[in-house]
């Protein structure tokens, strides 16, 4: 995710980037996703909070599935730092198995 200083107030926040759509199908193998924050052009990434806890590593949620993830960043420049934060979704489009009979 990318986030952007605001020309007329000077503020920090996320770049709204197009949405992904549901990417993960039953055709992705893998288990976990790795999410990183860019900072603007000329600052510093300082640190990323994750509300749900880790490094930025998630695990995929099982078919039909979304789970929403929450965090924090902190950026600086020339002893400048704000914070900002989001969030994100990671919904797996597979089809849910069938309840157990």
């Amino acid at each position: 995710m990318s986030s952007i200083v605001d020309a007329t107030t000077g503020t920090v926040g996320l770049k709204d980037g197009s949405s992904q759509g549901d990417l993960i199908t039953t055709n992705f193998t893998g288990s976990r996703i790795s999410v990183s924050i860019q900072p603007p052009d000329g600052w510093s990434l300082d640190d990323v909070v994750w509300t749900s806890g880790g490094t930025g590593t998630f695990d995929v949620p099982a078919p039909g599935q979304e789970h929403n993830h929450e965090f924090t960043y902190t950026v600086s420049q020339n002893g400048t730092t704000q914070t900002d934060g989001g969030a994100f979704k990671i919904k797996n489009g597979g089809t849910p198995p069938p309840p157990p009979t």
